[in-house]
């Protein structure tokens, strides 16, 4: 199994590897901790055989382990601590850990029971002391990772996630964003997210700084642009509304190279807001079955066609069905997720222009049959995020005794905004058709995420459910 941290150490040792405001580790040091700690994991239970759970925010420990689990044999098991009760405990009685790690910081910010876990903060020495050489890797068919997801059938899984892939996928992110060793990319995603696991890979391919500081936190973010000479950062929408709200009227520095938005269908308008600020935005549409980006348009691309998620991956194959539906194919795809002709089919829908980039047009699951007519809540919502005073808008369908489904929206004003919702009725009226005309209308001062940063339509949908029978 190819470990690209331990020829990063090799390619350049003394390059700055990893940095939490404290400390800058150098390929070399980064490498021999993770060295030393695979061989105190061993004696705990982790080996070949194994799978080890990692409930960790991005830090310094938790990178370590993200390489250093493998390296002694294991399968390593990311989760985000976010997640709650019940999500956790059903994320790991599907993945079975023997062993689970967190840090001292993360225990108090998840919902398990303490004494399950092993921190990584003070892991016993070994007996015979910390020699030794690491466990030999399992067979290329071993999964790097497993992790827990919706997945595109909805349906919460486990999904194997091959060394292979990810390397594939750092390969062809580096290629299509001209990655290089002088880039410094925030580590913002959880390492339970699979745009958060391949950015741990896609640094240490690259040969560049990652930098990490815990939980995502926009007001950090904001530092490190101004004051860190950040290049690159990986955002869901949310965040990057996030981040524009704790830099209201800062310029955008030269340094900044890139953020990467992806993770949930992004707002046009919101895009368009951020172009015209000055902020170089490349759009990605990936899933975790594809080990990450499927197709990614960089920031010259998305400032000439705000939308667009551009053209496919190195070594991916996309095609659109009848449907809509998206099809993918390629070095990336997991294990036992496709046909036997290699398509995986992604549950999004899209389309493609003339010039091959893709367009992301909403989820098969989320579309609302009403009177008989097919309604994308996502086309639905662009509408009306653009009008005046909306910030964000999430559509979903609801039972109805005379449509089957009847279209409802919840709107987010901008701070600013006074705008009631018959209004907002008014002007939605003008810009769609009556099919997609939203017969309720609620306000909120925000919209239910998941612990992803995707709008959490099921908790839109029981909000309404409970309107309706209140």
């Amino acid at each position: 199994m190819s470990d690209p941290l331990r020829a990063a150490a090799h390619a350049h040792p003394d390059a700055p590897a990893l940095d939490d405001g404290r400390r800058v580790w150098t390929y070399a040091e980064l490498d021999a901790a993770v060295g030393r700690m695979a061989r105190r994991l061993a004696p705990l239970g982790a080996g070949p055989g194994s799978t080890v759970a990692l409930v960790a925010h991005p830090s310094p420990l938790s990178v370590q382990a993200v390489w250093a689990v493998p390296r002694t044999g294991s399968v390593l098991a990311p989760l985000n601590p976010r997640l709650g009760a019940a999500t956790m405990e059903r994320a790991l009685e599907a993945i079975g850990p023997d062993l689970i790690l967190s840090t001292e910081h993360d225990v108090s910010d998840m919902a398990l029971e303490a004494d399950w876990i092993t921190t990584l903060d003070d892991l016993p020495r070994p007996a015979g002391g910390e020699g030794g050489a690491d466990a030999t890797p399992e067979p290329e068919s071993r999964p790097f990772a497993l992790l827990w997801t919706s997945g595109t059938s909805g349906d919460p899984s486990a999904v194997p996630i091959l060394a292979s892939a990810l390397e594939a996928s750092a390969r062809a992110c580096v290629g299509r964003l001209g990655l290089t060793g002088e880039d410094r990319w925030y580590a913002s995603l959880s390492l339970g997210h699979v745009g958060g696991l391949a950015l741990v890979h896609r640094a240490a391919y690259a040969g560049c700084l990652l930098l990490v500081r815990g939980q995502f936190s926009a007001e950090v973010l904001a530092e490190l642009i101004e004051r860190d000479g950040l290049t690159h950062t990986s955002l869901v929408p949310t965040m990057l509304a996030r981040l524009l709200d704790s830099r209201k009227g800062e310029s955008v520095p030269s340094t900044l190279r890139c953020l990467l938005i992806g993770g949930a269908a992004t707002d046009g308008a919101l895009v368009t807001r951020v172009v015209e600020k000055g902020y170089p935005v490349a759009l990605t549409y990936g899933l975790t079955e594809a080990c990450s980006q499927v197709a990614t348009a960089p920031p010259d691309l998305v400032a000439e066609k705000s939308g667009t998620s551009g053209l496919p991956i190195d070594g991916l194959e996309l095609r659109i069905q009848k449907d809509g539906e998206i099809y993918v194919r390629g070095d990336t795809v997991s294990p036992g997720v496709a046909d036997e002709e290699g398509w995986l089919a992604t549950g999004d829908l899209g389309r493609l222009d003339g010039d091959g980039h893709l367009w992301i047009t909403g989820r098969i699951s989320d579309r609302i049959v009403t009177g008989g007519a097919t309604v994308h809540p996502r086309s639905v919502e662009v509408v009306l995020e653009a009008l005046p005073g909306v910030s964000a808008a999430a559509v979903v369908g609801i039972p109805d005794d005379v449509w089957g489904e009847a279209v409802v929206a919840l709107i987010v004003l901008d701070p600013a905004g006074e705008v009631d919702p018959k209004a907002l009725m008014a002007q939605a009226r003008e810009r769609l058709s009556a099919s997609e005309l939203p017969r309720r209308i609620e306000l909120a001062d925000s919209l239910p995420l998941t612990a992803n940063g995707k709008t959490d339509r099921d908790s839109v949908r029981a909000l309404f459910l409970g309107l309706s029978h209140a």
